[in-house]
C-alpha cells in the first residue's frame, strides 16, 4: 500500500514537471554546462559558485532534460525520507511521514523545478540517513559535498543534530557518538571551505558579487525578516502547519534539550527565511519539512493522514498554478508588453529571460551576446527597445509563475548598467528605447553598480 502511494506521488510530479526552467538562475547554468567540460564548470557562474552542483548538472544535463533531473533527484528524496521514517518510527504506517513531507508545497516546487537546493536536499536527506545509520566515512563525504552545493549547508548541517534529541524514545543514540559526528560534520565544511578558498583564490581569482550578496543580508530591517520568514514558512508547508506544529510542539516538548534543539532549528529556519529577494524563495527552507513531517506523525500517529488531505488540494492547485499559467501572470504579462513593439527592431532582453521571450525581430540577449552591435544597429537606422525588467539586477527580475510575495528591499549589481553610460532613454508603453547620447558620456556616474537598500532596524 505505502509503496502504491509513493508511486503516484511519483507519477504526479513528473506529470506536473515544466519543460520550461522557471528558476531563472538555471539558465545560466545549462549556459555553463553546455559549453564547457567537466573540470571548466566547477569555478563557473555568479557568486557565490555551486561547484558540486555544476558537477551533477554537468553529468545528468548530458541524459536528461534539466527539470528530469530535478524530478530523479525528488524520488531519491522521497525513497531517503521513507527510509528515516523506517528507521526511526520501525513500525507502524510510518510511511505517513515520507507522504506529507512530498506533499509539502516547497518539496514538490523544488522535486519538479531544478535548482541548487534540489539536490542540498537529496544530500541532507542522505547525511541524516547516514548519520543514524552510523556510516562516518560516508557521512563526512556527504556534509562535504552539502557545503560544495551551496553555502546554505552551514546553517541545515547542525539541524541533522537535532533528530536524536526530539526522538530520543524512538532512537537510542549515545552522547559520544553524536560527539563524533558533530565533529565528522565540521570537518566536513571546513574541507568545503577550504575548497572554495582555493577555487577563489587559485583558479576563480575573482570576488565578484560579493558585496552585493553580503549587503543583501544587511538590507532587511527586522520586520521585514520576520514577514519573510513567516510568508516562506507557510508557502512552503501550509497556512495551518505553523499553527498545528507549535501546539504540538508546546504540548509535548518537557526538556531544556528538546527546547534547545527546536532553537537551534527555529535558527536555521531564520537564517534562511529571513533573505527574500529573487525568485522562489522557498528553497532555501525546505530542509525544515524533513523534521517537520516526522514531528507530525511522532505525535498525531494515524491521525497525521488528516494533514495529508490538507495537503493534497494545495498541491494540487499549486500545480495549476506554476504549470497551467493565466493572463496574469508575471510573463505573460511582459510578453504582452513585447507584442506591443515595432516588429523587425532590436530587442535588448535578459539573458535570464531567455526561454520566456518571443519578439519578431533581433534580439540581444544583455550577459551572454556581443551589445557592441548596438550602435551599427543605430547607424542603420534601426531601434533598439530593452525591457525595464533588465535594467533591474538579476536578483531583483520581475517573478515568473508564481505569486509568492517577494521583498521590497533592492540590493544588487544590474547587468545592463554599463549601457547607460553611453545611451539615454526614452519610455515606449512599458518598455524602453535606446538613443544614442550626443556627447562623450551621460554622467560620471553612469555605469557604476548601484546597491540601494532600506537600512532601517524595523524596516
Amino acid at each position: 500500500m505505502p509503496q502504491i502511494i509513493l508511486f503516484i506521488i511519483f507519477l504526479a510530479e513528473y506529470l506536473t514537471t515544466p519543460k520550461a526552467l522557471l528558476f531563472y538562475d538555471q539558465i545560466e547554468y545549462l549556459t555553463i554546462v553546455s559549453t564547457h567540460n567537466f573540470l571548466q564548470v566547477l569555478p563557473l557562474g555568479h557568486f557565490p559558485i555551486h561547484p558540486v552542483f555544476l558537477a551533477i548538472f554537468w553529468i545528468t544535463s548530458k541524459l536528461v532534460l534539466p527539470n528530469t533531473t530535478s524530478f530523479i533527484f525528488g524520488v531519491i528524496s522521497g525513497v531517503l525520507m521513507y527510509q528515516i521514517s523506517k528507521i526511526i518510527f520501525k513500525k507502524g504506517n510510518f510511511w505517513l511521514a515520507a507522504v506529507i513531507f512530498l506533499l509539502f508545497p516547497g518539496v514538490w516546487l523544488i522535486n519538479t523545478n531544478l535548482m541548487v537546493h534540489t539536490i542540498l536536499l537529496t544530500l541532507y536527506l542522505l547525511a541524516i540517513y547516514l548519520f543514524l545509520k552510523k556510516k562516518a566515512v560516508l557521512f563526512f563525504l556527504t556534509v562535504f559535498l552539502m557545503g560544495g552545493v551551496h553555502f546554505d549547508a552551514l546553517y541545515w548541517v547542525p539541524t541533522i543534530f537535532v533528530f536524536p534529541v526530539i526522538f530520543k524514545q524512538e532512537i537510542n543514540y549515545k552522547n559520544k557518538d553524536i560527539t563524533k559526528y558533530i565533529i565528522l560534520a565540521a570537518a566536513g565544511l571546513l574541507a568545503s571551505a577550504l575548497s572554495y578558498l582555493f577555487i577563489y583564490v587559485f583558479i576563480r581569482k575573482d570576488f565578484g558579487g560579493s558585496t552585493e550578496q553580503l549587503l543583501a543580508y544587511s538590507s532587511f530591517g527586522i520586520l521585514r525578516m520576520i514577514r519573510n520568514i513567516w510568508y516562506g514558512f507557510i508557502n512552503s508547508f501550509g497556512s495551518l502547519t505553523p499553527f498545528l506544529l507549535a501546539l504540538l510542539v508546546f504540548k509535548n516538548a518537557k526538556r531544556k534539550i528538546e527546547w534547545f534543539a527546536w532553537a537551534v532549528f527555529a535558527f536555521a529556519v531564520s537564517a534562511g527565511g529571513a533573505y527574500w529577494q529573487g525568485d522562489l524563495m522557498q528553497r532555501r527552507i525546505v530542509f525544515a519539512g524533513v523534521l517537520v513531517a516526522m514531528v507530525l506523525f511522532k505525535y498525531l500517529k494515524n491521525k497525521s493522514f488528516w494533514v495529508v488531505l490538507y495537503l493534497i488540494p494545495i498541491v494540487v492547485a499549486n500545480g495549476v498554478l506554476y504549470y497551467k499559467g493565466n493572463n496574469g501572470m508575471t510573463l505573460d504579462v511582459m510578453q504582452k508588453h513585447l507584442d506591443g513593439l515595432p516588429k523587425g527592431q532590436i530587442l535588448l532582453q535578459s539573458h535570464y529571460y531567455k526561454p520566456f521571450t518571443k519578439y519578431e525581430g533581433a534580439v540581444l540577449w544583455i550577459g551572454s551576446d556581443d551589445l557592441g552591435q548596438i550602435d551599427k544597429y543605430l547607424s542603420d537606422d534601426k531601434r533598439v527597445f530593452i525591457t525595464k525588467e533588465s535594467v533591474t539586477a538579476p536578483y531583483l527580475l520581475t517573478v515568473g509563475n508564481n505569486y509568492h510575495i517577494t521583498s521590497v528591499g533592492k540590493v544588487g549589481e544590474s547587468e545592463a548598467r554599463f549601457l547607460f553610460k553611453k545611451y539615454t532613454v526614452e519610455r515606449y508603453g512599458e518598455n524602453l528605447e535606446l538613443k544614442l547620447f550626443k556627447g562623450k558620456v551621460v554622467s560620471d556616474q553612469a555605469g557604476e553598480p548601484v546597491v540601494g537598500y532600506d537600512n532601517r532596524f524595523w524596516g
